[in-house]
C-alpha cells in the first residue's frame, strides 16, 4: 500500500512596499521652511504682543522696532561702516588664528617631541579667557585695527592648533609604512598622506572658529573702538535702546550665518581634494 506525502508548497511571502526615498534636495526644502516657519511665528508673537502691550517694549522692544534701527543706520551710511570694520577684523583675525593655527598643527606630525613639548603650554594658553587678554592687547596694540586682529586670533588659534594635529597623527600607519618601505621622505608623506587625511579635522576646527572669530571682534569692539557691530551694540546698551542692542545681534547673527554657509563651500571643496588625492 503506498503512502502518499503530501509536502505543503512554502507560503508565498507578500512583496515588501518600497517606500521612495526622500530626495535630498527635498529633505533640505522642508528643513529649510520648517525653520522659516519657526522663525517666522516667533517674531510675529513677538510683534503682537508687543503691539497688544503684553510685551514691554522699553525692556524687549519689537521685531519692528528693530527693523526700524537697522534702517536708520543703514540710510546714514553707519551700519555699512560697522559690518565692514568688524568683517575686516574677522577676517585678518581667521587667517591668523584659525589658518595659521591649523598649518601649525599639521607641522607638529613632524616632531613628536616639539608635539608633546608644547603641549601643556597649548592647554594652558586655550584655557585663557578672551575677555581677560582682551584690555592687554588693547594696551600693548594700541586701540586700532592690529589689537582687534590679535584678539581675533588669540580666540581661534588653539581649537584650530589641537583639532589638525589630532587629524595629522590619525593618518592611516600602514599607507605611511607602505610609502616609507619604498623610501619616501616625510615631506612625500606629510603631502600624499598626512594632510590628506587630516582635511576633516582641519575643516572641523575652521567651521567652529567662525563662531569664536566674530566673538572676538565683537568683545575687542566692546572694550575699545570708534566703529564696528561691537561699537554699535555698545552705543545702544549704554543709551538703553534695546531694538539697537538687538539690531547689532541681528547682523552678528547673519554675519555668522554667511561666514558659516562660506565655510560649508569649503568643506566641499577639502573633502573632494582629499578624495582625490587619496
Amino acid at each position: 500500500m503506498a503512502v502518499v506525502i503530501e509536502t505543503a508548497s512554502p507560503a508565498r511571502t507578500a512583496p515588501r512596499a518600497v517606500l521612495p526615498r526622500r530626495r535630498p534636495g527635498s529633505r533640505r526644502s522642508l528643513l529649510a521652511a520648517l525653520q522659516l516657519t519657526t522663525v517666522a511665528v516667533l517674531l510675529g508673537a513677538w510683534e503682537l504682543g508687543a503691539r497688544s502691550g503684553a510685551v514691554n517694549t522699553f525692556l524687549f522692544s519689537s521685531p519692528s522696532m528693530v527693523l526700524e534701527s537697522l534702517s536708520r543706520r543703514a540710510a546714514s551710511g553707519d551700519l555699512l561702516i560697522d559690518v565692514r570694520t568688524t568683517l575686516t577684523e574677522v577676517v585678518l583675525g581667521f587667517l591668523v588664528g584659525a589658518v595659521g593655527g591649523s598649518v601649525l598643527g599639521l607641522a607638529l606630525w613632524y616632531s613628536r617631541f616639539v608635539a608633546d613639548y608644547t603641549a601643556p603650554f597649548i592647554a594652558a594658553i586655550g584655557a585663557i579667557p578672551v575677555l581677560a587678554v582682551a584690555p592687554m592687547t588693547i594696551i600693548w596694540f594700541g586701540t586700532g585695527l592690529t589689537s582687534k586682529i590679535v584678539i581675533v586670533a588669540f580666540s581661534c588659534v588653539v581649537v584650530s592648533l589641537t583639532n589638525s594635529y589630532r587629524g595629522a597623527q590619525r593618518a592611516d600607519r600602514d599607507q605611511i609604512d607602505l610609502m616609507r618601505s619604498f623610501g619616501a621622505s616625510n615631506g612625500q608623506i606629510f603631502a600624499k598622506v598626512v594632510a590628506p587625511g587630516a582635511m576633516p579635522w582641519v575643516v572641523s576646527g575652521l567651521k567652529l572658529n567662525v563662531g569664536f572669530a566674530v566673538v572676538g571682534a565683537i568683545v575687542g569692539e566692546y572694550i575699545s573702538s570708534d566703529a564696528g557691530v561691537g561699537h554699535m551694540i555698545l552705543l545702544g546698551s549704554s543709551n538703553f535702546t534695546v531694538s539697537l542692542v538687538l539690531a547689532g545681534l541681528v547682523v552678528v547673527m547673519a554675519i555668522v550665518l554667511v561666514l558659516s554657509f562660506l565655510m560649508n563651500l569649503l568643506e566641499r571643496f577639502l573633502l573632494s581634494w582629499e578624495r582625490t588625492t587619496s
